[in-house]
């Protein structure tokens, strides 16, 4: 009842955003000229992250037989679970674009020079390995099922980090030319996936070994996402006579509220003290901290990013509410988030219903 709920205020909510979207195009969102990527692009990164974390610990589970994660049925969750992830991390990007019907583009006359369709080639790839795994889990005794999995469980590590290289590759932008991006999205990516998979788990009665271990898995994805951006921000900041703008902007700009609150306190700080207790409550709570402030972490890289200018004085040389380095997310935009987090879980639901039905058909519940 409570999740009924919680979808029907999220999407209902969320619908009015996307009335503004269709009807207004992009004038009432905050981005512009000099920023052309916002919430909804961090959306995408957050969500497309999440999908291949999920899919890698689950993947990883069930071929080494981890208590919890053995079972077929388990494992269709995990799929059904990334693929939830994926799809509003899609729309969110297709909402984005300035002409939406050109998406297909992208996949009908490819680039592969560039990263943007390298990624889009590998999504689609791990998607129709994933879906075979996802038919095969319904037959008994079938030898292609783990070759598969392994298979998909390298897609799914390959493209969290192209995501990162995605931002690595661009050299006009000193920030984000960084060979530390790939791993820390990675890392953000395996911590926020499993966290959501314990939050999901929980929620679907599972309480068992597999709730203990993927604790330990986020906990040790927060160490190691702070040991990351430690590196990062410590080396650029080392050397006084270094500036910095995209670093300080993080820290003590106007988005300093990102960093120090949802991703610092809320993100990682809170989850960790709460993962160290022995309420599995507490875990629950911690996991869905992380697995929701976690999108900071590409705020953190996105905004900051475009909020520098590659000319001195550009920004002074043309006057205009969108020629603005500075970018702030409006109403509509977290609206449309809303509707995003709501379609993620209708697809999970809607795809747990329809395992269900198949799984009976099938004679299976292994």
């Amino acid at each position: 009842m409570g999740f009924a709920l919680l979808w029907a205020v999220l999407a209902a909510v969320g619908l009015i955003g996307i009335w503004q979207r269709l009807t207004q195009g992009h004038l009432p969102a905050g981005y512009g000229s000099y920023a052309p990527w916002g919430l909804w692009i961090a959306i995408y990164f957050h969500g497309v992250g999440i999908a291949g974390g999920v899919f890698a610990i689950g993947a990883l589970g069930h071929l080494l037989d981890w208590p919890g994660f053995t079972s077929r049925r388990v494992l269709r969750s995990i799929i059904i679970l990334s693929f939830a992830a994926f799809t509003p991390a899609f729309l969110g990007v297709w909402l984005d674009l300035g002409h939406p019907e050109r998406a297909a583009a992208i996949m009908l006359r490819p680039n592969f020079g560039s990263m943007m369709a390298f990624n889009a080639w590998m999504y689609n790839a791990f998607m129709a390995v994933a879906g075979l795994i996802l038919l095969l889990s319904y037959r008994q005794d079938n030898g292609w099922l783990k070759p598969l999995l392994v298979l998909a469980g390298l897609l799914s590590l390959m493209f969290p980090s192209q995501s990162g290289a995605f931002f690595g590759v661009v050299e006009t932008k000193p920030f984000w030319n960084s060979a530390l991006l790939p791993m820390l999205f990675l890392t953000g990516a395996l911590t926020s996936g499993s966290a959501l998979l314990l939050v999901v788990r929980r929620l679907m009665g599972d309480d068992g070994a597999g709730i203990d271990r993927l604790r330990v898995i986020v906990g040790l994805g927060l160490a190691a996402y702070t040991v990351f951006e430690f590196a990062e921000f410590s080396i650029a900041l080392w050397n006084p006579h270094v500036h910095a703008p995209e670093i300080e902007l993080i820290l003590w700009g106007p988005y300093w509220w990102v960093f120090w609150i949802v991703h610092l306190a809320c993100g990682m700080v809170l989850p960790g003290l709460l993962l160290i207790t022995g309420s599995r409550r507490c875990w629950w709570w911690g996991a869905l901290l992380v697995a929701i402030c976690f999108i900071s972490s590409r705020l953190n890289v996105l905004i900051p990013g475009q909020a520098t200018g590659d000319l001195l004085g550009l920004q002074g040389a043309f006057q205009h509410p969108r020629l603005s380095f500075i970018y702030h997310a409006t109403a509509m935009e977290y609206l449309v988030g809303l509707f995003l987090v709501a379609l993620g879980m209708g697809v999970f639901w809607i795809g747990q219903r329809i395992d269900s039905v198949l799984a009976a058909k099938a004679g299976t519940n292994a």
